[in-house]
């Protein structure tokens, strides 16, 4: 209205309409987004403030996406509490349905949910008067992604101090365009970056906690109730003390300025999460336990106004850090937590998120403004809770398969190890048994030779049980040896006795050999007198023949003189 201008302001601005990497593409494109409404920004120029011409920013477009200022979203925050408190409640008479009926039968069902019909009715403006806050905010942050994705253009955003709707609008961005921002370390950097350093005032803007300068560079933090920061309604209370006339200025100043920028923020990314519920790795419960943690002051990452009053107040070294607290509480629960979502998926949405205009739709969020008034299961995280049970159910799943299969890798080892065993007895058994038939082959012919000269080899075990072989006579006889079993555990003794010429004649050998011999006479065998039809075709062993010695003529022609 004023029609100030800005030559380096202006010159800065047009520094961003930079060519395209594309030399055939036009260059790009300015946008400068006020999210105020129009009638704000011109009023503000009657203080020197007022929004930018496009006249004077060629190449640029100027938008207004008509979000409320603080005060309205403070007073819309406490008629949306009135209407919770109105019929959040479970049924007046005492239960958890969701009709109560009360009265005579005339009055029969008029009451529902805590409340009359025409007063749900009269109250329900105010929940539809909220929902469009958050809805304007989702629009303009998804309008602003969708500039910048889909056509590459440069996006200047802004409001009357660049604090609370701009970071809203630009943290929401954030978060639809680059995936990293929808995890827990990157959700914490967003926060870190575009309220915590870009110096969003949370003292005055959530009533908790107020800083005061009393003399010097001493600060004091005043704890404030937290039924009533959030709030200007006369109904809700002060939110000073009763009776301290010293913080009344700094308590009605807190409280003008008192507004759910950073809760409408919140609620925006859990509409979000409602719209793709795979896209982002916490859930809602974890925005949840967020607000309540900022909430409690029980952490120094929220206190004051900005980072320089952090630090003069000892902030940072005196209290406990947030994201250290979520974190453990992560770490105790592993991947079954309840700030988990189980439905996240990063391989599917790793591109930006630009949701259409008419998804954008809000819905009250329940686990954050119903959960202390309505049952949990009509809370709507029914779908997480279930989500997560049937995680549990598969990861045990999955361990039982990994203990059955490490169980069957060691039966298969200890079955190829038993198997290897099996082939060394194998091998161990048949060098035994080798072993052993060669023994056996040696010890008859060594009964053999001993049986050729006369003898019998008698074996006797521990018990004086006696075998006695066959009797063999000193003639050549052939015979196959049978050797009985005996126990392996005993002990086998040996003898060794001669046998009396008398039986020689008697020996089966002997009757065998004479039987089978072509050349045998009358008189007997006539060997060496007469030739021998075994002599040369077997092996006969060591044996003596004392009868042919004595019939044998030796004659001096057998000894030549030398």
């Amino acid at each position: 209205m004023m029609n100030f201008r800005n030559n380096a302001d202006e010159k800065l601005v047009s520094a961003l309409c930079t060519q395209n990497v594309d030399a055939n593409l036009p260059p790009r494109k300015l946008y400068i987004v006020d999210a105020r409404p129009r009638a704000n920004a011109l009023a503000n120029g009657a203080k020197g403030g007022g929004s930018e011409s496009s006249s004077n920013y060629p190449k640029s477009e100027v938008l207004f996406l008509g979000i409320q200022n603080i005060h309205t979203m403070r007073d819309s925050l406490s008629r949306l509490r009135d209407y919770v408190d109105a019929h959040g409640s479970i049924s007046s008479n005492g239960s958890s349905s969701a009709v109560s009926l009360v009265g005579d039968r005339r009055n029969r069902g008029s009451t529902w949910g805590g409340g009359s019909l025409n007063s749900m009715t009269q109250f329900s403006s105010m929940l539809g008067e909220w929902l469009n806050h958050i809805q304007n905010i989702l629009v303009g942050a998804s309008w602003i992604a969708a500039q910048i994705a889909q056509e590459s253009a440069s996006v200047l955003v802004h409001c009357s101090d660049g604090w609370d709707r701009t970071t809203q609008l630009i943290a929401l961005a954030c978060l639809l365009l680059d995936p990293y921002y929808r995890t827990f370390d990157g959700f914490q950097a967003l926060v870190e970056k575009d309220w915590l350093a870009f110096g969003h005032p949370f003292a005055e803007r959530l009533g908790i906690p107020t800083v005061s300068e009393n003399g010097g560079s001493q600060y004091e933090l005043l704890r404030q109730p937290s039924v009533g920061n959030l709030t200007s309604s006369p109904s809700r209370g002060s939110l000073g003390t009763p009776g301290s006339s010293s913080n009344t200025s700094v308590q009605s100043q807190t409280s003008n300025n008192s507004s759910p920028i950073l809760l409408q923020w919140l609620d925006c990314i859990a509409q979000l999460l409602r719209l793709y519920p795979a896209a982002f790795q916490f859930s809602s419960k974890f925005l949840v336990d967020f607000m309540d943690c900022v909430l409690s002051c029980r952490f120094g990452n929220f206190l004051c106004n900005s980072e320089r009053e952090r630090e003069q107040s000892g902030v940072t070294s005196s209290c406990h850090c947030m994201w250290t607290y979520l974190a453990d509480l992560r770490a105790s629960g592993g991947s079954f937590h309840e700030h988990i979502n189980p439905f996240y998926d990063r391989e599917r949405y790793w591109l930006p998120l630009v949701p259409p205009a008419a998804a954008l739709a809000p819905t009250l969020w329940p686990q954050f403004y119903l959960r202390w008034t309505c049952p949990p299961e009509s809370q709507g995280g029914g779908l997480e809770s279930h989500g997560h049970s049937m995680r549990k159910k598969y990861e045990a799943s999955v361990k039982s398969k990994e203990m059955a299969e490490s169980r069957s890798r060691d039966i298969k080892m200890k079955m190829e190890s038993m198997l290897t065993d099996l082939q060394r007895e194998r091998r161990a058994s048949s060098s035994a048994l080798a072993m052993a038939q060669r023994a056996r082959r040696e010890n008859v012919a060594i009964k053999r030779a001993i049986q050729t000269i006369g003898c019998t080899v008698n074996f006797s075990t521990n018990e004086n049980q006696v075998d006695k072989s066959e009797e063999m006579s000193y003639s050549f006889r052939r015979e196959a040896d049978t050797v009985s079993q005996q126990d392996d555990n005993a002990d086998l003794s040996v003898s060794i006795s001669a046998i009396e010429d008398s039986l020689v004649s008697e020996t089966p050998s002997n009757q065998v050999c004479e039987t089978l011999c072509p050349f045998r006479s009358r008189e007997g065998c006539r060997w060496p007198h007469a030739a021998c039809a075994q002599l040369g075709s077997q092996f006969v062993g060591l044996k003596a023949n004392f009868d042919a010695f004595d019939r044998l003529s030796v004659k001096d022609c057998y000894f030549p003189k030398e």
